[in-house]
């Protein structure tokens, strides 16, 4: 049998039985039918479009990864950082430590970032600046900062988020978001989370964890931050969580004409 290697010339097709091509096509995700000669046209303009195989493509796409999350812990002065979740201890509920995050920082982050992204394009993530809503309706609670070291240049943050919809799972966990800031700065320098969302770095749930950034650092800068001033939203969940109900309990009447 040929090996795909053997076929990078569109005249090796010549020497393909019908299954070794019917093969060839599937591997390149193409449609499969056909007599000979009608699978070897396809298959030559596969080859010299240079089609990839469904197998390089998920190496790629692995190696892609690899990458990402090779840049995501290490910092723009090549410190390397540990994962959030490896920090088990050192995470204050302090927020006067967090250095001072501004409104232009989450656009910058958001929307204007190419640094998060393959194709070096802005991030364009303007739904999450939504997330607002999300943030002031008070989803957001428990959050706490973590210097990694005092010769860092990086800290982290985290929070925990309410889901916006509970769905049958009453019991669903909240979301746990959490961002990596520049101590000088205050430039996001990558962002995750445990939803399924996650992989873009800019979910509604990191985007209502940096909201609350932006309260904290203009209460800050208002003075209104006193250590002796009650708790803010930022470390208040909402008291009650939607239930839904069965549609079967629900008690539904005419209307009276």
């Amino acid at each position: 049998m040929v090996s795909n290697k053997e076929v990078g010339d569109p005249c090796q097709f010549d020497k393909l039985s019908v299954r070794e091509l019917k093969i060839n096509l599937r591997d390149r995700g193409a449609h499969v039918s056909g007599n000979r000669p009608e699978l070897i046209k396809p298959a030559r303009g596969l080859v010299q479009i240079r089609k990839r195989t469904l197998k390089e493509i998920n190496i790629q796409d692995n190696n892609n990864k690899l990458e990402q999350q090779e840049e995501l812990f290490t910092t723009p002065l090549a410190e390397k950082l540990p994962e959030p979740g490896s920090l088990k201890g050192c995470w204050e509920d302090d927020v006067l430590k967090i250095p001072f995050f501004r409104t232009q920082d989450l656009y910058n982050y958001l929307v204007l970032n190419r640094s998060r992204t393959f194709d070096n394009q802005n991030m364009n993530a303007r739904k999450q600046l939504k997330a607002k809503v999300f943030y002031e309706d008070g989803h957001v609670h428990s959050v706490k900062y973590n210097q990694i070291s005092h010769k860092c240049s990086h800290y982290y943050v985290r929070a925990k988020v309410i889901p916006s919809l509970p769905g049958s799972d009453v019991k669903k966990k909240d979301y746990e978001p959490w961002a990596c800031l520049s101590k000088v700065s205050g430039k996001v320098h990558a962002a995750g989370c445990n939803c399924a969302a996650w992989e873009g770095e800019s979910c509604n749930h990191v985007a209502a964890l940096l909201y609350a950034l932006v309260d904290i650092g203009s209460k800050q800068k208002d003075g209104l931050n006193a250590p002796t001033s009650t708790k803010c939203k930022w470390n208040q969940p909402r008291k009650t969580k939607n239930k839904p109900s069965k549609v079967s309990g629900s008690c539904i009447q005419k209307a009276k004409i």
